[in-house]
């Protein structure tokens, strides 16, 4: 892989006061330590709204931290705790003064940021030395990806984390209201309906009022429309989109190798004159456009829509809501299949956040040795209630990943797959559950079990899990691929900062937005989408492209 390109600093960093942190001989400062000897460390702490935090612990005080005293000897304490942009806003504050936190998570252009100001260490040698054989597994499942993008100028400067971006999107649809209407989908048990049940089913959904309420929609879907990952696709049209070969929002290859933005082609185009289309019948959401995803979700759980596009894991954060709230909703995921049967999704790199050091920070390899126990030796745990009782007890309470200090994901490549048919298996009494070494697939599959053997009386987390691992994971994501359905895209994938993106970027994705919505609503006809396409590289998209072409073929 080519050497990474250093950037220039945002105009945040111009515009507050900048001191670069000592970089020349000096060498690490002695790490402090408490009244029994533990090594204190700093940490930059993401936060979520809902942690499900038992009463009495916080982020600076948790059974995490709790551990990491005991099993390595450090004491952990936050420099900043903050959520989302706020945490955003932390950082770039914290590389704008050079006074970072001695661990923390940060993104691809941050890690960059900080090490072409020499601020972060070169893990490097702490990685082979202290990297457990499991963790470099994980690693070398995605062929390194991660560590490729953690990698500048031939120096590991982070830890990275990993992130399963692989489809197919799919959509939740109200199982009880499918048998309240006599409405029967996948007749052929391929895990996938065709656009023309989907419609069928939004359109009766809406007439006969199934919800309900008096308010039920067909369809809703959030005014960005797509999503460039999987994860992300909650409310979004990405799966109809996906139909139609479209794939707005990544970076695919034409028939001649040439780079092409996905939301400029004739597919997207014949997309959107169909979401104009169900706009025009009343189909879809007349208030599409204004609505907020929190609109959306409301309506979700209030029971007024019956069709909730989403990840495989949205049982576990939000249908569950539409579930406490009432008990008798079902939700059933499917995947949408083309005319020829098959179902498309785009599956990229997973990379995600990156926990990086400060470059003066005496105990490096503390990073390392958090990640081993975190990452490997709690969740290999073959009996975690005993060997880590707090951790254990927080796994039954689903309190949020971001409770741990190293706030990344590190699973094996399509690993979710795997784990999930491994516990859907031992929950449907085809192999032994004692035999399954891992805790919280074990776990996983005691819940699925649970919600099978008594359905009506299951606690909605029981739910969670068998509607996630088993019917969305194991059935759908796993199924299209058993039976050879899944058509996979991969896109290109850049890790590299894009000079053109950085001026432009922002400027024509909302100039997408908006066109978009415009062309779903007919407020402007789809006749205009070529001229749109055109403005789109006028301000800024053909840079882009050019760049990122320049960057993919310097790296063959």
């Amino acid at each position: 892989m080519a050497k990474w390109k250093k950037t220039l600093f945002s105009s945040l960093l111009f515009s507050l006061p900048f001191v670069l942190a000592a970089c020349g001989g000096g060498g690490a400062k002695e790490a402090p330590v408490n009244a029994d000897g533990n090594t204190i460390v700093k940490l930059g702490q993401q936060t979520a709204p809902n942690s499900k935090l038992p009463k009495g612990d916080t982020y600076s005080d948790n059974a995490y931290r709790r551990l990491m005293k005991k099993e390595l000897g450090i004491e952990l304490e936050s420099a900043f705790e903050a959520h989302g942009d706020d945490y955003g806003r932390q950082v770039s504050l914290a590389i704008a003064s050079g006074e970072i936190p001695d661990i923390m998570a940060v993104s691809r252009e941050e890690l960059e940021e900080l090490a072409d100001n020499d601020l972060i260490a070169d893990l490097s040698e702490v990685y082979e030395e202290f990297a457990s054989d499991h963790i470099k597994e994980i690693y070398n499942s995605f062929d390194k990806v991660q560590l490729d993008a953690a990698t500048v100028d031939g120096q590991l400067m982070g830890i990275p984390g990993t992130a399963n971006d692989f489809g197919p999107n799919m959509v939740w649809i109200r199982q009880d209201w499918l048998d309240n209407l006599n409405i029967q989908l996948d007749t052929d048990k391929n895990n996938a309906i065709t656009l023309k049940e989907l419609e069928d089913t939004a359109k009766t959904f809406k007439e006969k009022d199934a919800s309900g309420t008096g308010k039920t929609q067909g369809l809703a879907i959030a005014h960005w429309l797509s999503s460039d990952n999987h994860g992300g696709s909650a409310y979004t049209a990405s799966a109809i989109f996906n139909v139609f070969d479209a794939f707005p929002k990544t970076h695919i290859k034409d028939s001649n190798g040439k780079l092409v933005y996905g939301s400029n082609t004739p597919e997207t185009k014949e997309t959107l004159v169909q979401l104009n289309k169900w706009f025009e019948e009343g189909l879809l959401d007349p208030q599409f456009g204004t609505r907020t995803y929190d609109d959306i979700h409301a309506m979700m759980v209030n029971g007024e829509l019956g069709i909730v596009p989403g990840p495989w894991h949205m049982s576990d954060w939000g249908l569950v809501q539409a579930k406490a709230s009432n008990p008798d909703a079902q939700f059933t995921p499917f995947a949408i299949e083309n005319d020829e049967g098959f179902v498309n999704g785009v599956s990229k790199p997973g990379v995600g956040s990156f926990i990086v050091v400060r470059k003066d920070f005496e105990k490096p390899e503390v990073a390392v040795q958090m990640t081993n126990l975190l990452f490997d030796e709690i969740p290999n745990s073959e009996d975690m209630a005993t060997e880590f009782p707090e951790i254990y007890e927080y796994t039954q309470l689903a309190v949020d990943g971001s409770v741990r200090p190293i706030n990344i994901e590190l699973f094996k490549n399509l690993s979710e797959i795997d784990d999930a048919v491994i516990a859907s298996q031992a929950a449907l009494g085809e192999t032994n559950m004692d035999d399954i070494s891992s805790f919280i697939v074990k776990n996983n599959a005691e819940k699925i079990k649970a919600y099978l053997d008594n359905p009506e009386g299951a606690d909605t987390t029981d739910w969670a899990v068998y509607a996630s691992r088993y019917l969305a994971v194991n059935n759908v994501m796993g199924g299209v691929r058993e039976q050879g359905n899944f058509n996979e895209i991969n896109p290109i994938a850049i890790f590299e900062s894009v000079k053109a993106a950085e001026r432009n970027g922002a400027q024509i994705g909302k100039l997408e937005e908006g066109q978009f919505i415009k062309f779903v609503t007919g407020e402007e006809s789809l006749d205009n989408f070529d001229k749109y396409v055109k403005t789109w590289e006028e301000q800024g998209g053909k840079a882009i492209l050019e760049e990122m072409q320049t960057i993919v073929d310097a790296d063959k």
